[in-house]
């Protein structure tokens, strides 16, 4: 990393301990049903590790949403991000949506969807936004032949192309998301320019496919340490040739989504920010069943609590500590590392309880660049 970045890095470095003491709340990550429409490849939440039944009503959501808003300062709050599982496979998603514009800190909500269900009833976007929703995220795995086999659906492409078309023009700030695994690896620069040109996302995110959920089964998907050196390669290249461009709202930016660290010398040099997990610092999860923990693919092990028993705020003051205290996570090739002031071990996600790493993105592309 240039000498003109450090200074960006140190203040960076420092902000994240911060957060690790103030921890405020900032973002909610609520996982609204692990019930889906689909059946995908390498989906790492699905539904047959879950029992559906326990999964919250639309009082008891509304209730936790209302409860938050009465406890914690939400001068601070960002947004709330809504996973799934398909959010809209729950009816009473825009019932839920109207109780919680009653509040003006949740006018800032993103969905994160597989595009069938927009794509089949486009009328609903106008509604999300006069309740809140400003931001889509969309899936769009490859193209249309990959697409499809990876979400096993016959038609699942062009309905994700016409979701993320469709937000675009009703003025939400859109999300193509891709997971890049190795039967798609090679179509993501010709899927990156046709997104691109014909949709106008503001931001094309990749994201590296994790040996969680269904990918365990499916290890076929899984990436080679040379092809994780290609993702990265081709996102730096496409940061650098449009970085200046980025300022505009209406320019795609490329970026990494939530792998992990991937060193001083390349972070601010392929996409605009630089990386680390912030699950329990500033981001609140609630599972579809009422645990309390942060994203919806940290195991299960990292659960703090359960609404349906406690008092939110009480959980989020009071316990968190493996996410908010790094030094358990110092173990196998993070013992020696010169990058752990920075990453902190990395994602949560990438993470047993005991602190076994379950996969390092730093060591495995630099694995490749030292041959």
């Amino acid at each position: 990393m240039g000498s003109e970045l450090e200074p960006d890095l140190q203040n960076w470095a420092e902000r994240i301990k911060q957060l690790a003491v103030e921890h405020p709340l900032q973002i909610i990550s609520w996982e609204a049903t692990r019930r889906c429409n689909l059946c995908c490849v390498h989906c790492g939440s699905p539904s047959e590790d879950s029992n559906l039944i326990e999964e919250l009503t639309t009082e008891e959501v509304v209730n936790a949403f209302d409860q938050i808003a009465a406890d914690f300062d939400m001068d601070k709050f960002h947004h709330i991000n809504i996973t799934g599982g398909e959010p809209f496979v729950r009816s009473d998603l825009l019932v839920i949506l109207e109780q919680l514009s009653r509040h003006s800190c949740y006018r800032n909500i993103d969905i994160q969807t597989n595009g069938i269900y927009v794509a089949e009833h486009p009328g609903i976007l106008p509604d999300l936004k006069q309740l809140g929703v400003t931001g889509l995220g969309v899936s769009i795995d490859g193209l249309e032949t990959t697409h499809n086999k990876f979400r096993r659906h016959p038609d699942g492409f062009r309905k994700a192309w016409q979701a993320a078309a469709s937000a675009v023009q009703e003025g939400m700030v859109v999300t193509v998301s891709v997971v890049a695994h190795s039967q798609n690896i090679v179509e993501i620069p010709e899927l990156f320019r046709m997104v691109q040109t014909e949709i106008h996302p503001r931001f094309f995110r990749i994201m590296t496919i994790d040996s969680i959920g269904r990918a365990e089964l499916d290890r076929e998907y899984l990436l080679s340490d040379e092809q994780i050196a290609q993702v990265i390669e081709f996102l730096k290249k496409q940061f650098m040739q449009n970085f200046e461009t980025y300022a505009d709202p209406s320019a795609t930016m490329v970026e990494l989504g939530c792998g992990g660290w991937l060193g001083c010398e390349l972070e601010g040099t392929f996409r605009p920010y630089f990386f680390h997990c912030i699950a329990g610092l500033n981001n609140l999860g609630i599972l579809h069943d009422g645990k309390l923990a942060s994203c919806s693919n940290i195991s299960r092990e990292f659960v703090q609590g359960d609404l349906r028993q406690e008092r939110i705020k009480d959980v989020w003051d009071n316990r968190y500590q493996k996410f908010r205290v790094f030094d358990w996570k110092k173990t196998g090739p993070c013992v020696d590392c010169s990058e752990w002031p920075y990453c902190h071990g990395g994602p949560m996600h990438k993470r047993k309880l005991d602190g076994e790493l379950l996969e390092c993105l730093y060591q495995r592309f630099y694995s490749v660049r030292r041959r």
